[in-house]
């Protein structure tokens, strides 16, 4: 069987943006070929760079920490929206409206938001469109078990009331993809973060998979 996959996730070099007081991340040589046969980086990154989940400790003392999210409940047919032509917070009518065209589909679990046109990495935590609170209810309202943005956050609000609704209604959170080169439709999503024990984030890597591949 063939189909295409889309690569959608963020990359981590010291150039990778990141939320405003977050560690900048730090990417260094220790061994080299010449010297020592091999090479061998050090790598120091906050858990919230490049593409990444958040896990319930993220927000809550007593949530889940990421090694303890199951694998599966990362993938899942999925739907891309487009909202990279309006302005201001994205709000639940816009996403009532752009999603219409989709309400015919089943077992749709995913929701991929797509808030920028051009740019691939955005350059402050307010780059792009994030969500206001009404949106995120919508969204825990229409069934998604996954919510995944190109944003540095699912919030607007620096109280961070999608994440704490998200996290406390076991919806899975993935931040900062790259959607800019891929078009709205229904794909099937696969995003695994990094096994690290007992943390509140973990990079992760995202690909879709055309329609094609599971139609």
């Amino acid at each position: 069987m063939s189909f295409k996959l889309i690569d959608i996730t963020t990359g981590i070099s010291p150039d990778t943006p990141v939320y405003e007081g977050d560690p900048k991340p730090l990417i260094e040589r220790v061994t080299s070929i010449e010297k020592d046969g091999f090479v061998v980086s050090r790598m120091s990154i906050g858990t919230h760079t490049g593409t990444h989940v958040d896990a319930p400790s993220h927000i809550f003392a007593n949530g889940k920490s990421v090694d303890e999210l199951a694998p599966e409940s990362f993938m899942g047919r999925a739907v891309l929206l487009d909202l990279s032509s309006g302005d201001g917070c994205i709000r639940e009518d816009e996403l009532e409206k752009c999603f219409a065209q989709y309400t015919d589909e089943e077992d749709l679990s995913v929701l991929l938001i797509k808030s920028k046109k051009h740019s691939k990495y955005c350059k402050s935590p307010d780059s792009g469109r994030m969500l206001a609170a009404t949106a995120g209810t919508w969204i825990l309202d229409h069934g998604f078990t996954i919510v995944a943005v190109d944003t540095l956050s699912v919030d607007s609000e620096p109280s961070l009331p999608n994440h704490k609704l998200f996290l406390r209604n076991g919806l899975n959170i993935v931040e900062y993809l790259h959607l800019s080169e891929v078009r709205a439709g229904i794909y099937f999503f696969i995003c695994l973060p990094l096994k690290v024990i007992g943390c509140d984030a973990a990079p992760a890597r995202a690909i879709l998979m055309d329609k094609s591949c599971f139609t």
